[in-house]
């Protein structure tokens, strides 16, 4: 994240040119998209199309078969002579009437299609029914059937006959589409002695036929030779009579077995294919909706456009701003250019690239210029003469004061005070500027501080270390101690503000004590630096004064490792927040510390922490590089906060991995319990102690562990692993139920009956039986 936050820092011309590609791609893409999309509308009208019609004549031929096929197997069985006595027959016995009846219940059952099947003896006036036992017409429920033989429609509608049936029977209510086929002897459109009727289940009827096919844009249907809907797509038109729409009736009278009708209804384009059965007097017919249809097309094709028109807008302002906001930099920067003097001036004739070529040139010779100029202001013989000053070791002030002389360097008369500067953050700007960048900050840093010392001050400034520059301030001679102490903040506070200001750099500093005079300095530099190391408590930005230390009390003992004990405790607990609050009471308590009793309490407890984690097994990488390696890491930050979050994350990670290590090992345990129950489950004496000894843990645990990762206790598992075992040698054996319980584990036939069921729902024979049931079933439905 840190690298593409510096690429678009860094990058922002070349971003802008990415950008600039990318608009460019997406005209190309939308432009083929619109033309894809056309092509793609038309083939998708066509398949549509073609694929209504296929379903159309699939409809037809499964129509025609199912049912032809139910119509002939039923004449079949209107002409037997199991069931003649019904129509002939007077003052039947009751063994013939049970003959009968499970006749036709058998009938009826044999085909899912059917609905039920009636009997009518018109001679005795009696109803044998499949539903229920025999009735007299009187008492019969379906009284729409009798009132359609009493009439001429059997003989008008042809074979098959739509109507709705709704009567009760034995406390059911009945209320559904029939379709009903009349098996008559008669006369003078009468029946004269005998029929059977047929009742086909509409509904499923149309769910065996018409599946799949209805939409918004197409309807599926399928009327008779009046014009009344048999099946439709929509369940509501069912019993409709449609002779009257224009293009039912051109269908009706078309001479045509199969054919396509081009019609407007409602407004809108239509088409309609349509394909005729003789053998069943229906005819299907398939409806579509163009506007629908390809109305969806065109809103697809409507909004690509339009969506393309925008991005072609988008695309045009875009390039316009991208192209403002690439060349007026350059064009800013080639007119500075020409303001320069020399020979990028006089040369007007070069092109803008080589115009700012020769620019940077320039500016690189002014820049290595000012860089030489630099190190000569700030040569080594001056670092070195005040770096030996600050250090300490002389003996001779005289000898000091001749080599300070030679260096150039000139020291007020007047009481003197080694303030120290250090840069925040040093390891990040170490990160982002170079070696030559980071000499530059700092000699823009001492020259602040020397220019801002002003005629009150004089600051002598210079590079100490890496991250510090040195100040030695003198004052005026009549100048207070309470004066000075009371300014002095108030300068290297305006130190900081315009490094912030100027340099965007972070500063802290930090004052020495009181030097009247050069054998006092180092004194003054130690005690500055000392007090600047507390900038681990006070944060970047501090100000620290010079008896900051002095004000410091070492912690008690017994205290210190009372909280460092919390802390480890917590660790091994796993509990990361118990963890951070004990960690934050922890440091909140080392900032009242000493620097050096802060940094060995913290090395103490990076210790303990490393031991802990490595007995938890859970040393990370940073753990296994030693202690060493963790005391470098300590010393390498500048805040409390930081060393605090820094010990947070190391902690997270050893309980994390603490953790996936637990949970692994638990994991292969439940696997091996899993595997045992797999191999043993014949076994009675298997018992959750038994398998608690195969994982090597202890009871209780062992139950939590194996439910938190199966879902399941193990008891639970152990019984359904038996009962899934138990429905296997249910289904592919002859084995009787209690040899199979003995086989599964199951020492109590009782037992396993009553537990069998309750996992089941059935006990283990009635499993045995629907099971092996349904899958006769499947297979005659298949064949």
């Amino acid at each position: 994240m840190q690298r593409i936050k510096a690429f678009m820092l860094h990058k922002p011309l070349l971003i802008r040119i990415i950008l600039s590609y990318l608009l460019v791609g997406l005209v190309v893409i939308g432009v083929l998209t619109i033309i894809v999309t056309s092509r793609v509308s038309a083939q998708l009208t066509g398949e549509i199309t073609s694929s209504t019609d296929r379903a159309i004549e699939q409809s037809y031929n499964t129509a025609s078969v199912l049912l032809n096929s139910t119509y002939n197997h039923f004449a079949g069985l209107f002409t037997s002579t199991e069931l003649q006595p019904a129509f002939y027959g007077r003052n039947f016995s009751t063994p013939e009437l049970g003959r009968i009846g499970s006749k036709l219940y058998e009938a009826a059952s044999s085909n899912p299609l059917v609905h039920s099947v009636y009997l009518f003896n018109f001679q005795e006036k009696l109803v044998f029914s499949s539903l229920s036992t025999v009735r007299p017409f009187d008492e019969f429920y379906d009284r729409d059937l009798l009132k359609l033989l009493e009439s001429t429609e059997p003989y008008r509608s042809g074979i098959f006959i739509p109507r709705r049936a709704a009567f009760e029977l034995n406390g059911r209510a009945y209320d559904q589409h029939l379709i009903s086929i009349v098996y008559l002897q008669s006369r003078e459109d009468r029946v004269s002695s005998g029929a059977m009727v047929l009742n086909l289940d509409q509904r499923l009827l149309q769910n065996m036929v018409m599946n799949g096919t209805g939409s918004r844009s197409f309807q599926s249907m399928i009327i008779n030779r009046q014009g009344t809907v048999v099946s439709h797509s929509d369940s509501t038109q069912i019993n409709r009579n449609l002779s009257d729409e224009s293009y039912v009736e051109q269908i009706l009278g078309s001479r045509m077995g199969k054919g396509t009708l081009e019609l407007t209804r409602g407004g809108k384009d239509h088409r309609a294919f349509y394909i005729k059965s003789e053998s069943l007097g229906w005819t299907f017919i398939g409806l579509i909706n163009y506007e629908t249809l390809l109305g969806r097309v065109h809103e697809i094709k409507r909004f690509i456009l339009w969506v393309t028109a925008i991005l072609l807008g988008v695309v045009l302002l875009s390039a316009a701003f991208f192209t403002r906001m690439i060349y007026s930099p350059i064009h800013r920067l080639i007119t500075d250019v020409r303001r320069l003097h020399g020979e990028v001036r006089q040369r007007p004739s070069l092109s803008e690239l080589d115009m700012l070529s020769g620019a940077f040139s320039y500016l690189e010779q002014k820049v290595q210029d000012l860089q030489v100029r630099a190190a000569g202001y700030q040569s080594a013989r001056r670092r070195d003469t005040l770096r030996m000053l600050t250090a300490g070791g002389w003996t001779d002030a005289g000898e000091m004061a001749r080599k300070l002389q030679d260096a150039g360097i000139q020291l007020a008369e007047g009481p003197l005070q080694v303030c120290l500067l250090r840069l925040d953050a040093y390891g990040q700007l170490s990160a982002s500027y170079s070696t030559a960048d980071l000499a530059l900050l700092k000699y823009a840093l001492c020259n602040i501080a020397e220019e801002m010392g002003g005629s009150r001050w004089a600051v002598t400034a210079f590079e100490e270390a890496e991250d510090a520059v040195t100040l030695i301030v003198s004052s005026d001679l009549g100048e207070t101690e309470a004066s000075r102490e009371e300014a002095l903040p108030v300068l290297l506070q305006a130190i900081q503000q315009s490094a912030s200001h100027y340099l965007k750099l972070s500063v802290s500093a930090a004052i020495g004590t009181r030097a009247e005079d050069l054998a006092g300095i180092p004194a003054s530099w130690t005690s500055a630096y000392h007090a600047s190391r507390y900038r681990l408590v006070l944060g970047r930005g501090s100000m620290i004064p010079a008896g900051f230390e002095a004000a410091r009390e070492p912690l008690h003992d017994g205290y210190a490792s009372a909280m460092e004990k919390q802390v480890v405790d917590s660790i091994k607990l796993g509990d990361l927040a118990r963890t951070r609050a004990a960690v934050e009471e922890y440091t909140a308590l080392l900032q009242r510390a000493p620097y050096e009793e802060m940094m060995l309490l913290l090395t103490q407890l990076l210790i303990s922490t490393a031991r802990t984690a490595a007995a938890m097994g859970a040393a990370g990488e940073e753990f296994r590089l030693g202690i060493g390696y963790l005391g470098q890491r300590l010393y390498q930050w500048e805040t409390l906060t930081e060393i605090r979050e820094w010990y947070l994350d190391l902690c997270g990670r050893a309980v994390e991995q603490r953790d996936r290590e637990a949970s692994r090992k638990n994991r292969l345990i439940v696997d091996r319990i899993k595997a045992h129950i797999h191999e043993h489950y014949t076994d009675p004496t298997l018992t959750v102690e038994s398998l608690v000894e195969v994982g090597g843990l202890s009871t209780n645990y062992m139950r939590r562990v194996f439910k938190e990762i199966s879902g399941v206790s193990i008891n639970v598992y152990l019984s359904e692993y038996r009962f899934e075992k138990a429905k296997e040698l249910l289904l592919r054996t002859e084995f009787p139920a209690n040899r199979i319980g003995e086989m599964v584990g199951f020492e109590n036939t009782n037992y396993f009956y009553v537990s069998f069921k309750k996992y089941c729902g059935r006990t283990p024979d009635h499993f045995r039986k629907t099971q092996r049931g349904e899958g006769m079933d499947e297979a005659a439905g298949r064949n």
